[in-house]
């Protein structure tokens, strides 16, 4: 008897059984006694056919799962871009009526609130470049931010102490 009870496995025991019982019935008794039941070869083969047929049932429908939740995934990356701009038009129309957008399972967009640290951050950032750059054009930015760039990465050059004459 197998140790294993995969599906697979058990499928194949099962069959095997069936298989031997019917090759084997002309041998085996007319009937038997399982506990207080009283059983016959045919009957056995009834059951273990019982179970094939069951079995086969299971791997079908995992199949027909499998091959609806592929269907299902395609159909959905197909059309994502499309109900995607469906819904934010459909937004666009209803933004100042919440009940209608309800109506479609939408819900009015919130507008995202930043924090006093984050604005606290960009106004220092804001500060920063304008005291760096001051009030110049694009092109007048772009050769003082360049310019900037090249002395910040340039090594310092080493301190040598000069001694004095005596």
């Amino acid at each position: 008897m197998s140790k294993n009870t995969s599906r697979t496995d058990t499928l194949a025991a099962d069959q095997a059984m069936v298989d031997g019982i019917t090759k084997n019935q002309s041998k085996l008794p007319a009937s038997i006694t399982v506990g207080s039941t009283v059983t016959t070869p045919q009957a056995m083969i009834t059951v273990f056919q019982g179970r094939v047929t069951a079995a086969k049932a299971v791997i079908a429908a995992e199949a027909a799962s499998s091959a609806a939740v592929k269907a299902n995934n395609t159909e959905r990356a197909n059309t994502a871009a499309l109900v995607l701009a469906w819904k934010q038009l459909i937004t666009a129309m209803y933004k100042n009526s919440p009940d209608v957008l309800g109506d479609y399972g939408l819900a009015v967009p919130k507008v995202a609130q930043k924090t006093a640290a984050v604005k606290a951050k960009a106004a220092a950032k804001g500060a920063a470049t304008r005291k760096t750059l001051g009030t110049k054009g694009t092109v007048q930015k772009k050769e003082a931010l360049a310019q900037e760039s090249v002395t910040t990465e340039a090594p310092a050059a080493p301190a040598t102490a000069v001694k004095p004459a005596s």
